[in-house]
């Protein structure tokens, strides 16, 4: 057997944590190899001329590697589908971009602005592209912000929100993203979601004095589709009636993790 690539010998090394370990890692291996299969069978990209689900390994410092991990956007559509958007107001912002595969199908919604956010320049510039590239007749937003920066130099503004995470992050990281958006909503009260697909780390969002769960979805057998989606309390009033009502679709995004 052929000895593994550097890149490659470095995924299975570290300790047992779902964020950057061995059993992590295979995790997110098996998922490269599933959404590549089902990529290749819905030709997300063969439609739109884009490059969203090919996987990548990325090392950005000695000690860490960048992965980006493809899925399936059916999940992205069903959960803006449930939230009640007001046309033109929200800000839909997703952290760890990645190649711009939820970016993509969020201006399919009436959005105000789209925001990608995402650490690595090389997937920056793939989203840039694929931005350039995507445009199909349904689509409802072309205002595109993208920025390749660390998501905890980000400032939220004043609009209402959408904040779409795919674990992009691990648990401390996670923890400082919250804060600053809870920060900005105590400062300037206003509607907000918070969408978190995998969320390992959700009990981060359950302490949280700002925002509350109003929604449950995915296959329970597929841990990497399943969702939650938490409001502020200005937004939560109206979802009360669908919270906690677990759905059984397909689901999909693209998540950009990086582990040490």
């Amino acid at each position: 057997m052929a000895a593994l690539n550097p890149l490659l010998a470095k995924v299975f090394r570290g300790p047992l944590d779902l964020n950057g370990p061995v059993l992590g890692r295979i995790f997110y291996l098996f998922e490269y190899a599933r959404s590549y299969i089902e990529e290749r069978s819905q030709a997300f990209d063969a439609r739109f001329g884009t490059d969203t689900s090919v996987p990548v390994f990325e090392r950005d410092q000695k000690t860490s590697v960048h992965f980006y991990v493809p899925t399936t956007a059916s999940v992205i559509y069903q959960i803006l589908s449930s939230i009640p958007l007001q046309p033109n107001q929200y800000v839909f912002v997703d952290m760890g971009s990645g190649k711009g595969r939820a970016l993509l199908v969020a201006s399919e919604f009436p959005f105000a602005k789209i925001v990608g956010i995402e650490r690595s320049d090389h997937l920056h510039r793939i989203a840039e592209e694929n931005i350039k590239r995507y445009k199909p007749a349904s689509q409802q937003c072309a205002a595109f912000d993208l920025h390749c920066m660390d998501a905890l130099d980000y400032s939220y503004g004043d609009e209402p929100l959408v904040l779409f995470l795919f674990d992009p992050f691990g648990r401390e990281i996670l923890r400082n993203v919250i804060a600053n958006l809870e920060a900005s909503l105590k400062a300037r009260p206003r509607e907000a979601y918070v969408v978190y697909v995998y969320p390992q780390y959700e009990d981060l969002l359950q302490n949280s004095s700002v925002l509350h769960r109003v929604r449950v979805g995915g296959p329970r057998w597929q841990p990497w589709s399943q969702y939650v989606v938490y409001a502020a309390s200005t937004a939560a009033g109206g979802d009360q009636a669908g919270a906690e009502n677990p759905s059984h679709h397909d689901v999909g995004s693209d998540s950009a993790v990086t582990t040490m």
